[in-house]
């Protein structure tokens, strides 16, 4: 039985230790937030009052030059080079680039070390222009023998190096500017719409997500097809996918064997192009030469001319077999440039500033007040 005269214990009272661990907490981090404060105040007063900033990425980012190794990083990679609408160019050029150079790692010349992606640069008088091909042809359609006339041609994918279909920003523009297309514009619907929306959003994806033409998209999807909104942001993407026609496919053209594949190198040399490249520093000349016709064994004896293919009378090329509209076709035939560049080479007098207006057939510019340039000494 228990003893009446004993009090139980009162039980613990747990609150206020509580109250007090909260406190103590409170104050640690209040302590500690002070002292983070205290820390970046004295930074910004000592350090970075003192000693300056560096340049800014937008700046440091911008490649100072068009190398090889810039042409195969993607764009994005470059900060300052996406500020503008338009990528910028290096700071050692003047001008903008309205198009970036697409990377092509299945292309066997460029790959196996022996060219770059710009391999044109001997004669600065026309190495722009040749080089400008690259960004759309395959080597070998210029400088591979084909057994047959119109040239055997298909677009190959960048990343895969297989057949593939015409580019969707060549579908898109062909599509509008036809008659069909057209017809829809005049009454657009919302399949009208739908169809224009995909094909600009897959051009932008094939563009390694252009921006510019990511946002034609986006304009396009904006207002109701049948508004008159509508109906003027189609034009304006009319008038505006051509700047888009310089490498921003994401494929390219090449010749097809006899499977009616891509010809993307010259084929069975991986060997000799390994032993030409170990070997190149040792060789005399003439072996070099002769080590060198085994490694480009389809080598047309006389790479072709502007001419060759930018005239209506070509058989050469048939770009309407490949996609091309042919708005876009007489543009590529009919460019008085190409007649430029042609003169150039030859050491005939280049006409500024109406070198792409039209001549007589002398050469001569049809306007007698155009300056005379003589062409430069190659």
């Amino acid at each position: 039985m228990p003893d009446p005269t004993t009090h139980p214990a009162p039980a613990h009272d747990t609150s206020h230790e509580h109250v007090g661990v909260m406190r103590r907490v409170y104050a640690i981090v209040l302590i500690l937030v002070v002292l983070f404060v205290s820390g970046r105040a004295i930074q910004y007063l000592i350090v970075n009052l003192l000693v300056p900033y560096s340049p800014p990425e937008q700046i440091t980012r911008i490649p100072s030059r068009l190398t090889e190794e810039v042409w195969k990083t993607k764009p994005d990679r470059f900060l300052g080079s996406m500020l503008a609408e338009n990528p910028r160019a290096p700071l050692s050029h003047y001008h903008q680039i309205q198009g970036w150079f697409q990377p092509d790692p299945v292309n066997d010349c460029t790959r196996s070390g022996c060219h770059g992606p710009m391999p044109h640069s001997n004669r600065k008088e026309t190495r722009a222009f040749l080089n400008m091909h690259a960004t759309s042809l395959h080597c070998g359609v210029c400088h591979m023998e084909s057994a047959t006339e119109p040239l055997p041609l298909a677009w190959y994918n960048l990343r895969t190096g297989r057949k593939t279909e015409a580019p969707a920003l060549l579908q898109a523009y062909g599509w509008l500017i036809s008659e069909e297309g057209q017809a829809q514009l005049a009454e657009p619907t919302y399949q009208f719409q739908q169809r224009l929306i995909k094909l600009l959003s897959k051009a932008a994806d094939q563009a390694a997500g252009d921006p510019t033409i990511r946002r034609l998209a986006e304009a396009v999807a904006g207002p109701r097809f049948s508004s008159p909104t509508f109906t003027g942001i189609v034009q304006t993407v009319l008038e505006r996918l051509p700047s888009h026609f310089r490498g921003e496919y994401g494929a390219k053209l090449a010749l097809l064997d006899e499977r009616g594949n891509p010809l993307l190198g010259h084929p069975n040399t991986e060997a000799t192009v390994q032993r030409f490249l170990d070997l190149r520093d040792e060789l005399s000349p003439t072996a070099q030469v002769e080590l060198l016709a085994k490694v480009h064994p389809q080598r047309r004896p006389d790479t072709l001319r502007c001419s060759d293919c930018h005239t209506r009378d070509s058989t050469m090329i048939t770009l309407g077999t490949v996609g091309y509209p042919p708005e876009r076709i007489l543009t590529l035939q009919e460019g008085w440039i190409y007649t430029a560049i042609e003169h150039n080479k030859a050491g005939r007098p280049l006409y500024l500033p109406g070198f792409v207006a039209p001549r007589d057939e002398e050469g001569a510019a049809t306007n007698p007040d155009l300056e005379v340039v003589p062409a430069p000494e190659p």
